[in-house]
């Protein structure tokens, strides 16, 4: 039997009926208007650095423009931790906004700015709207579309800033970035040509907060360049990447990849073999 992929609206829907109080109603309707008014997305087709770091498999759908999972809406309270960590990241941009004007040693520096600035040094990072405290920007080099949390100045230091919430207990743990951040934010520094991040947790639950200033070597950087031209690579020679199934927690695309199955795994040398073997005889002259 095919699962409901409307479960979720679906068991809000059940709790309403099952109310035995007026404030029962109320959570159960207040926690459907979250479900059925957030607005789709549908991502374009471009490189997203914030899945850098997970499966290569969901960066060739969001490249291919595959459809995403039919009907699936969200649970209200998955919904809404995403809105307060909306919150959060204005909270902690403005911070740093205004940290300046108290005497602290913090000063942001406008994204258009630095958008400019890395375009005039050859990076191909172009501006295409601003969103609040940041900057839609497409590079073209990695065919990547991203919006970073911001650039800061801190003791003299300029530093991609890097805002990430969650949730007490997997923060208490937290020592260091995590990898998958690092690649996403290490990416950041090559669309602006800066080679620090400076990476803020913080606990969604006591707002307790933990930073981490990495720098990005060359190596990181060789290694962030080689997933980025190994997934286009594969998106244009049409090859499916295999799955990655511990990177399955939030993929959109379940659906599609469960129905396409396992796949060959190419290295970057056989896929550009076959993408040049691929090109019409005029253009290889």
């Amino acid at each position: 039997m095919a699962s409901n992929p409307y479960k979720d609206l679906l068991k809000t829907i059940q709790a309403k009926e099952k109310a035995k109080t007026p404030g029962e109603e109320f959570v159960a309707d207040i926690n459907r208007y979250f479900q059925v008014s957030k607005e789709s997305y549908v991502p374009s087709k471009s490189i997203k650095p914030s899945g850098l770091g997970g499966c290569f498999r969901m960066q060739y759908y969001v490249l291919q423009g595959a459809d995403r999972d039919v009907g699936s809406l969200e649970k209200a309270e998955n919904i809404t931790i995403q809105c307060c960590g909306n919150d959060a990241h204005d909270r902690l941009q403005n911070a740093c906004q205004d940290a300046k004007r108290f005497g602290i040693d913090i000063t942001w520096c406008e994204p258009e700015i630095e958008a400019r600035r890395a375009y005039q040094s050859g990076i191909k990072t172009i501006i295409k709207r601003r969103d609040g405290n940041e900057l839609l920007c497409y590079n073209e080099d990695y065919r990547a579309s991203f919006k970073c949390d911001g650039i800061i100045l801190f003791q003299d230091k300029k530093y991609i800033f890097e805002v990430k919430t969650e949730e007490y207990y997997k923060f208490n743990c937290r020592v260091a970035p995590e990898p998958k951040h690092v690649y996403q934010a290490g990416m950041y520094c090559l669309c602006f040509g800066i080679d620090r991040v400076m990476f803020l947790y913080e606990d969604r639950n006591l707002t307790f907060r933990k930073a981490y200033a990495v720098e990005i070597t060359q190596e990181l950087k060789d290694e962030i360049i080689d997933r980025i031209h190994h997934v286009l690579a594969y998106s244009d020679a049409k090859k499916l990447p295999p799955k990655e199934k511990d990177k399955c927690l939030y993929c959109s695309y379940k659906q599609l990849c469960k129905k396409s199955g396992n796949t060959e795994a190419f290295s970057l040398v056989e896929l550009r073999e076959i993408i040049a073997n691929e090109q019409p005889e005029k253009d290889r002259e």
